[in-house]
């Protein structure tokens, strides 16, 4: 019994990170219609910049976010503006093709910059343990869970309070109706993409305390948040979150009950199964 509550505090406490991780994504598809294939190695940007700031000058991971959150928000604003958003519109295999270009790009720039050897950034909570009962959860774990759900709700609340969440929201549903309403559907879509490189940059740091880094790992979390993207709905955060919890979940009892070579495998088994019985998602509507 130890064991299956042990797995479940991991399983969620990671799963809402990997929630995160997709809001972003199906932020920037519900307005511009782009998947981006370099997501996964924006992630790694966003962590290999923590690591850079810690080796100058000794700044924890969550310290770092006051300088990476800008820094790769603007990075995204420029990627769509001048990359992506000439592309929109356009067959959807260019884009593919684009965006995968550009994660070439960034992991190769992060190779030559870093090297090819796992690295590590320490954090003052990296080793620090929450014990309740017979549960013995990492303090990072619990800070990711805890940001991952207040972002989502401040992402949620943004979208149906506010000029910009509004503006969002009609792009989605109808750019062109929305333009004709004086909505500027470039900007709104330049800003929204950055919005959601900046919240990778976030996730990158909640992430990064006591996990070891490497440049190719871009590919992982670019499969991962695409699973998550596909099971809960390409727009709705609520479907988002929860197919991240589901994905958490199942790589955590999957490494606890099962071999390593099963226990990897068995989040995409439970993907593949749920897509059979359900392929619309495992929520009936998206989010608007």
């Amino acid at each position: 019994m130890a064991e299956f509550l042990q797995a479940l505090a991991q399983g969620l406490l990671i799963g809402s990170t990997y929630g995160l991780l997709a809001l972003g994504m199906g932020l920037v598809y519900g307005v511009s219609g782009v998947v981006n294939f370099s997501h996964g190695d924006f992630i790694s940007l966003g962590m290999f910049l923590c690591l850079a700031l810690y080796s100058a000058v000794a700044m924890d991971p969550y310290v770092s976010l006051i300088i990476t959150v800008p820094l790769m928000t603007v990075i995204g604003g420029l990627v769509y503006w001048y990359l992506l958003r000439p592309m929109v519109g356009h067959q959807f295999l260019m884009v593919v093709q684009l965006t995968l270009g550009l994660s070439l790009v960034l992991q190769n720039g992060i190779l030559m910059v870093f090297g090819g050897q796992p690295a590590r950034t320490p954090s003052v909570v990296e080793s620090k343990l929450l014990i309740l009962g017979d549960v013995v959860v990492r303090v990072p774990h619990v800070i990711a869970f805890v940001v991952s759900f207040a972002m989502a709700i401040a992402l949620y609340i943004m979208l149906r309070s506010t000029d910009f969440g509004r503006s969002i929201r009609a792009v989605h549903q109808n750019a062109h109706a929305a333009a004709l309403m004086g909505v500027d559907v470039s900007r709104v879509q330049t800003l929204t993409f950055a919005l959601g490189i900046g919240i990778l940059a976030i996730a990158a740091a909640l992430l990064l305390p006591g996990t070891p880094i490497q440049p190719a790992q871009g590919l992982r979390y670019t499969v991962i948040t695409l699973i998550v993207v596909a099971l809960g709905g390409m727009t709705n955060f609520v479907g988002i979150m929860l197919g991240g919890l589901i994905i958490g979940l199942s790589e955590a009892y999957g490494t606890i009950y099962l071999s390593d070579t099963l226990g990897m495998l068995l989040p995409y088994g439970i993907f593949v199964l749920i897509m059979l019985f359900r392929p619309q998602g495992l929520t009936w509507s998206s989010s608007r």
